[in-house]
C-alpha cells in the first residue's frame, strides 16, 4: 500500500472513535498533507512560531516542551506514532507558540497547516463533533496529568506513564523522562533501580 492509503486506514480509525466522518472526506484530507521527515532534537513547532500545523505521526516520538524562567528545558508530554500533533493550545486562540515540540528519535509525519482542520471543523456536523470530542479528550488528558502531580508521587507517577507507554519509554532519553516526571535524572536512575529490585 502506498504512503496515504496506509494513512487513511490509521487515520480513518482513529476518528472512528469520536465521530462518523465520510471515507471520501477522509481520504481528501490525508492526500492535502505532506510527508516530512525530523532528525532526533529536529524542531516540528519552535516557541513563538506564528504558523501553526497538525502533524499525523507516522513513525516516532514527539516532546512537547517549554523554558522556564531560569532556562531549563522541561518536558510537559509526548505523543507517539498513531496520534496527531500540534501545539493546541497556542493554535486554537490564534497566538504564537507556547509549547514547543521536536522528534525525541527520527521521526515522519504527515503535515497539514492548521488552517485545514479549522475548514473541515465548518464543514458539516460530524468533523464539529470530532473537533469537540478532541478538545475533550485533551482537557481530560491535562487535568489528569495535573491530579497526577498534586496527589501521587513520583514513582506511581512512573510506573502510570510505563503502562501507557510499554516499551517505548525506553527509546525516550532519560533526562526528557525525569523531567516530564518532575524530578532530577539521578533521581529518576535510583527510582528504576529501585523498581527493577523489588519483588513483583
Amino acid at each position: 500500500m502506498v504512503a496515504a492509503d496506509v494513512d487513511t486506514e490509521v487515520i480513518a480509525q482513529y476518528f472512528g472513535r469520536f465521530a462518523n466522518v465520510r471515507r471520501q472526506d477522509i481520504e481528501s484530507f490525508v492526500v492535502a498533507g505532506r510527508l516530512r521527515q525530523l532528525a532526533a532534537g529536529q524542531p516540528f513547532c519552535e516557541l513563538g512560531q506564528r504558523h501553526h500545523e497538525l502533524g499525523f505521526i507516522r513513525e516516532g516520538i514527539l516532546r512537547y516542551h517549554v523554558t522556564l524562567a531560569d532556562g531549563e528545558d522541561a518536558t510537559k508530554d509526548f505523543s507517539f506514532a498513531g496520534t496527531f500533533a500540534v501545539s493546541f493550545g497556542s493554535a486554537s486562540m490564534g497566538c504564537p507558540a507556547e509549547v514547543a515540540i521536536s522528534a525525541v528519535v527520527a521521526t515522519e509525519l504527515r503535515v497539514w497547516p492548521y488552517e485545514t482542520l479549522l475548514a473541515l471543523y465548518e464543514s458539516g456536523p460530524e468533523w464539529q463533533r470530532l473537533g469537540r470530542r478532541v478538545a475533550e479528550l485533551l482537557y481530560v488528558r491535562k487535568e489528569r496529568r495535573e491530579l497526577s502531580f498534586l496527589l501521587e508521587d513520583a514513582e506511581t507517577r512512573y510506573r502510570r506513564l510505563h503502562e501507557q507507554l510499554g516499551q517505548g519509554i525506553h527509546a525516550i532519553p532519560q533526562y526528557h523522562l525525569a523531567s516530564y516526571l518532575g524530578i532530577r535524572p539521578p533521581s529518576l536512575s535510583r527510582l528504576r533501580k529501585r523498581i527493577a529490585n523489588s519483588p513483583r
